[in-house]
């Protein structure tokens, strides 16, 4: 192998190597995992729940994974990330959201788990 070789075989690994976490934060979609405490509220749509965080920000809580209605007017703190529905679904619902949200900001929240806090939103 040639100098000139080794040399081009050592700046692609070594491009290679820069790129891996680069390419592993794309992957995931950069979603970072957060979490958000408030009380669950019932959302002008069917099926929709919301919560308002010590923020000052309404949470839209989504999930296929865990039964939040169940959850009706209790105190949770809810772990996932911050995300983006289809354009189709964000109209749906953006009227009802404005509407829960007042003139707070709000946020679609993709909800992976639930820890009840407490049973009444008072505690």
């Amino acid at each position: 192998m040639t100098r000139l070789q080794k040399a081009v075989v050592g700046l692609a690994t070594l491009l290679f190597l820069c790129m891996v976490p680069v390419l592993m934060s794309a992957q995931a979609g950069g979603k970072n995992p957060t979490s958000v405490t408030g009380c669950v509220k019932q959302g002008g749509e069917h099926g929709g729940y919301y919560i308002m965080g010590d923020d000052n920000q309404m949470y839209e809580l989504i999930s296929t994974k865990v039964n939040v209605g169940e959850h009706l007017n209790h105190k949770v703190t809810v772990m996932g990330h911050v995300g983006r529905l289809t354009k189709a679904e964000e109209e749906k619902r953006e009227a009802a959201e404005k509407t829960e949200a007042g003139s707070n900001k709000y946020v679609d929240f993709h909800v992976a788990s639930l820890k009840m806090v407490s049973e009444n939103c008072g505690q």
